[in-house]
């Protein structure tokens, strides 16, 4: 049994990078030969229909249905990262893809026990020794790539900065783990919300709930390049 690939592309006001530039990666991306769930923003889903298949589902979705969408007019900016890109709906986006991911499985579409998500522009980062097999694997924990040591503290806010601890790009794992992962994640993004009126990356919450649940997880030690697709 092969994993379901995952992944999810929301049109953002404004935003560095266009929609070019994702149209050039998501179409790697929606070649790759695997059954794959892919949330394509319905104000741009018809760039994507011809990428259709019998392992391409392509589900229509709004930047409306995200359920951090209510909270962003009133949330604070206070992280210090890339103001063109690190903005409160940006973050809104990062923290859903737990929620795409349960959605794909609540599908059902291809009766798969695995679950693998992977950013829909994540083929900047790749070049031509890249393993693509290698997301082929199943796990039953949730398997994500590390960056730094997830043991060592490092002197950073993480309210305020990025934190690779976790890559980011990519993780998956079985049924069961990914909706206990999505669930935690709710609990702890609106948890973050109430106390700090703010959002933040996604990694920095995911490194929250790592160090309260380490046993839901399977790290690998991975970077910003191949290394994330070829030591899944």
């Amino acid at each position: 049994m092969e994993p379901v690939l995952v992944s999810a592309f929301i049109l953002l006001d404004n935003h560095y990078q266009g929609l070019d530039f994702y149209i050039k990666n998501g179409e790697k991306l929606l070649a790759i030969d695997m059954n794959k769930v892919v949330f394509i923003d319905e104000r741009v889903v018809h760039l994507f229909e011809k990428y259709k298949s019998v392992c391409t589902h392509i589900i229509p979705v709004s930047h409306k249905d995200n359920y951090l969408l209510e909270y962003l007019p009133r949330l604070q900016q206070i992280t210090e990262g890339n103001p063109a890109k690190d903005t409160t709906q940006f973050y809104s986006i990062m923290c859903n893809k737990t929620e795409w991911v349960r959605q794909a499985i609540q599908a059902n579409l291809y009766d798969s026990d695995y679950y693998t998500w992977i950013d829909f522009g994540i083929y900047k980062i790749f070049d031509e020794n890249l393993r693509i097999d290698s997301l082929k694997k199943c796990y039953d924990n949730i398997r994500i790539g590390h960056i730094w040591d997830l043991n060592r503290v490092f002197n950073i806010n993480i309210n305020k900065r990025i934190c690779w601890y976790f890559a980011g790009g990519i993780f998956g794992g079985n049924k069961k783990s990914l909706i206990e992962f999505a669930d935690i994640m709710i609990t702890k993004t609106l948890e973050y919300i109430d106390i700090h009126n703010a959002l933040v990356w996604e990694v920095n919450i995911w490194f929250m709930i790592y160090k309260q649940h380490p046993a839901l997880f399977s790290p690998y030690l991975c970077n910003h390049n191949n290394s994330i697709v070829n030591h899944y």
